[in-house]
């Protein structure tokens, strides 16, 4: 098996690269395996790490799959274009982030594809891995390429890329057929006779064979893998830990996918709930946590759930979010716990405003409610509501449904009317969220039209201009983006052959707005020998055989057709219950695949107390009212992939640490209170150090070698504390900083092959002369093109951009830096060693202490 090193592949190249971090792993709770590991799966997730490293399947699977002896599984994610271009220079394939492997060389390929504009990413992994993205042209020597998520329950449009499409949840099937295969691998197996047995699987779907949905029937009743590791060391969109409360909603909103994907509703049994917000807090370092669900208000008894988390964890100040509340679930009682910690933001997805349209869809959302909820808020604090419209559901626009209304109104108007009127009651600052409408597979509206771009242009137009500036900030989802997502959402071959045409021209990311290449997109659409609008925007006719024909995820024809026609009639279907009135197929007893709302009650109420207290040393304590304090002087060294963390991005990796190692820390004041933690510098990216200075408080005193022992456990790979002292201070009188001390740094200059030989013209040079007069820098050469550095923080940049102009090259193309160590400064302005410049400040201030003590009478000056 290779492996690939990107600091040796692609040296000072790394730094021409935006986010270089992302290609390099090494974050901490990785899982790292050795090579006599028999079967190798690639965890693929085709957009950037930010996105992946959010996606909590992402997590599932690649913890789930790494419990096995059998199985090795990496990541990979799809690299943004200057990255992909970087690979192509240098003809290196796409690799994991763990160890280096070439995706090309791995036994399995496993993509997470939650949503359709996915497939330019596949396609962009694929090629940056050197694997033919074409099935027909790939061989014994390629991996097996597999697909999972809600994005191909279609697998139509990917037929000629993919082997195999798994349908439904991985927890326990997907890990039963990928111990299989890794064990026929290790007995010998070839990859035909592995696809083979790969096909036979009933929950995967091959092109001419069916495939049903597999459940994780024994959901909330276990505790799950750790899946918050590995913890993402530069900052992801989603930056938080995620508990999963409950599985499937109830609701039944006959727009919505994921609804039925998810069927039947699961709930967790509230002790793991507990012991996951645990692990989070005290292993993964999150201090805000979600609990998610498609609908997390149907939670049972989520107001003491809450109630119970807030009261275990307030002293450390950790805060929850209920990301998905349906309108009609949220409760007065519910807003008051949640804003108890730290308010999140204040989201209503209406969908559509009108309540007869409401009953259509089978989702309500009343106005008085809305109003009762917002002006509530306000009391509390909120100042600001968002709402989430979608424009083009059948209500608003299809025949039958309009045929049996007295509305006259557009769909357009009613947003406005609804949205003005919400404001003049509670004079709210409002944000609008507007998309349009998609329709879904295996969905009651999955035969309606979609509307055509002009028409969700004219109508996010009317939107726009109807709705004050002042009062309403509006944005609107790109029809142009949403036309694309249609194409392949309900497409079939030819759709992904557009994708394809489209990725070969230079679509790459379609779902950033910075990437999306419309022109190019119009182009592969143009040279397609079909209409591609027409067949997207069309109505599928009640008989016409759609092409994910083949899957089942449980709810068939009969139910969507029923469904269709209470929405033309404007009916209500009551929530999904174990005593279900209106089957819709997914529920069978025989399989145990049903609705399981738990003993929820009686859970709650035999819940052990210890799981109730709280768990957690390391509380958030400010420093008012502490008269006695221990400050930490600590230095760090950060080496390898350490070298391309962002300052911030390490900050935040340092409070995670100090909460992993449940260090006694002070916490600062405000609204949302963090480890009181200072850096001597902000060192740039891609230079190496072996002396970082930091500090921190504690509020109990700690060993230095405690303190040591404790953070190294918990930092990520390359981050290593060298050394600390530690000692006692009070409010009374004034901390020095560390900044106000600093003098500068040494560093060791390595002048490029290029450049190596022409280092000592520079420092000859009349410019270099005038910086060290002016800055008082000091250099040794060492070696031909390596020079010792020693320059105060004044000179260091400029003589930095001395070098670049005097080669005429980005710093980084002439020299690679290493900092030696940073240093402080005495009271007359020389360099010193930090240790030794604070240990004599302690010193003044332990003589200030014992005075002040002995007048207080606490104990004498000697002590």
């Amino acid at each position: 098996m290779t492996h690939i090193n990107p600091l040796e592949v692609f040296g000072d190249s790394l730094l021409d690269v935006q986010n270089p971090l992302r290609y390099l792993g090494g974050e901490y709770g990785q899982t790292v395996k050795n090579d006599d590991i028999p079967f190798t799966f690639i965890m693929a997730f085709p957009d950037l790490y930010e996105i992946g490293m959010s996606n909590q399947a992402v997590h599932i699977l690649y913890n789930g799959l790494n419990k096995s002896s059998r199985i090795r599984c990496e990541r990979v994610f799809t690299p943004d274009t200057d990255f992909e271009q970087l690979l192509k220079e240098k003809n290196v394939g796409l690799f994991s982030l763990e160890t280096g492997i070439p995706i090309k060389e791995a036994d399995c390929i496993g993509f997470s594809i939650g949503y359709e504009l996915g497939l330019t990413g596949v396609f962009t992994i694929l090629e940056s891995g050197q694997i033919p993205a074409l099935k027909k042209e790939r061989d014994d020597s390629h991996p097996i390429l597999i697909a999972g998520g809600c994005g191909v329950t279609n697998p139509a449009p990917f037929t000629d890329f993919l082997d195999a499409v798994f349908i439904g949840e991985a927890e326990d099937e997907f890990y039963k057929l990928f111990e299989e295969l890794a064990q026929k691998k290790q007995e010998g197996y070839s990859k035909k006779e592995l696809l083979r047995l790969l096909s036979e699987n009933k929950h995967v779907w091959v092109p001419g064979k069916k495939a049903e949905k597999a459940f994780d029937k024994q959901f909330g009743q276990y505790l799950p893998e750790k899946n918050f590791y590995p913890v993402p060391t530069i900052k992801p969109v989603q930056n938080h830990g995620v508990i999963e409360i409950m599985r499937g909603c109830p609701n039944g909103c006959r727009f919505c996918h994921a609804g039925i994907y998810y069927r039947p509703q699961r709930v967790k049994n509230p002790k793991f709930i507990l012991q996951e917000a645990e692990a989070l807090v005290k292993e993964g370092g999150f201090r805000e946590i979600s609990l998610t669900s498609l609908s997390s208000g149907d939670f049972p008894y989520i107001d003491r759930l809450l109630d119970i988390l807030t009261k275990k964890f307030s002293s450390a100040n950790v805060s929850f979010q209920l990301p998905s509340l349906k309108v009609n679930s949220f409760t007065l009682p519910l807003l008051e716990k949640i804003s108890e910690v730290r308010k999140s933001g204040l989201t209503f997805a209406v969908e559509t405003p009108s309540e007869a349209w409401q009953l259509s869809v089978n989702k309500e959302v009343y106005t008085t409610k809305l109003v009762e909820i917002i002006e509530e808020a306000k009391k509390r604090g909120w100042n600001k509501a968002k709402f989430y419209f979608m424009i083009g559901l059948p209500p608003a626009n299809d025949e039958r449904h309009k045929s049996k209304q007295n509305n006259p109104k557009t769909e357009e108007q009613e947003i406005v009317d609804f949205l003005l009127e919400i404001q003049e009651r509670t004079h709210i600052q409002c944000s609008v969220n507007v998309g349009t409408f998609i329709p879904k597979p295996h969905t009651p509206y999955e035969r309606v039209r979609q509307l055509t771009m002009e028409e969700s242009r004219q109508k996010m137009d009317f939107i726009h201009k109807s709705l004050p500036r002042g009062r309403f900030k509006v944005s609107t989802h790109d029809e142009f983006v949403s036309f694309v997502e249609g194409i392949i959402s309900r497409g079939d071959k030819r759709s992904g052959h557009l994708f394809y045409s489209a990725f070969k021209k230079g679509c790459r990311l379609d779902a950033w707005e910075d990437h999306m290449r419309k022109d190019l997109w119009e182009e592969a659409i143009k040279e397609s020998d079909w209409n591609v609008e027409q067949e997207v925007t069309r109505e599928r006719g009640d008989e016409e055989i759609l092409p994910w024909n083949d899957i089942s995820l449980g709810a068939g024809p009969v139910f969507f057709k029923r469904e269709f026609q209470k929405s033309v009639n404007q009916e209500m279907t009551s929530p999904c219950s174990e005593h279900c009135k209106a089957p819709c197929g997914v529920c069978n007893v025989q399989k145990n695949i049903h609705v399981n709302t738990g003993k929820t009650e009686e859970e709650f109420d035999t819940l052990p107390e210890e799981l109730k207290n709280s768990c957690i040393t390391t509380i958030p304590i400010r420093e008012n009212n502490i008269p006695l304090l221990y400050r930490v002087i600590f230095s760090f060294r950060k080496s390898n992939e350490a070298q391309f963390v962002p300052h911030l991005a390490m900050q935040e990796m340092l409070h995670k640490t100090f909460l992993r190692a449940e260090l006694p820390v002070i916490f600062t004041d405000g609204f949302n209170p963090v480890p009181r933690m200072e850096l001597a510098t902000c060192l740039s990216l891609g230079i190496e150090s072996l002396d970082e200075i930091g500090s921190c408080l504690l509020r109990t005193e700690v060993s230095q070698y405690d303190f040591q022992e404790r953070m190294n456990k918990f930092l990520p790979k390359n981050f290593e504390i060298n050394k600390c002292i530690i000692y006692p201070v009070t409010r009374k009188k004034k901390r020095v900083s560390l900044a106000t001390q600093l003098y500068g740094s040494r560093y060791i200059y390595n002048f490029t092959d290029k450049y190596k030989k022409k280092a000592d013209d520079f420092f000859k040079s009349d410019n270099f002369k005038g910086l060290k007069d002016k800055y008082g820098i000091q250099e040794s050469r060492q070696d031909e093109g390596i020079y010792s550095v020693e320059a105060s923080f004044q000179g260091d940049r400029p003589l930095r951009d001395a070098i670049a102009d005097f080669f005429g090259n980005k710093i980084h193309k002439v020299i690679h830096i290493k900092k030696i160590k940073t240093l402080a400064k005495n009271e007359h302005g020389e360099a010193l060693d930090y240790f030794d410049r604070f240990s004599y400040l302690a010193s003044l201030h332990n003589v200030y202490l014992a005075k002040a003590y002995k007048e207080l009478e606490i104990f004498d000056a000697e002590s």
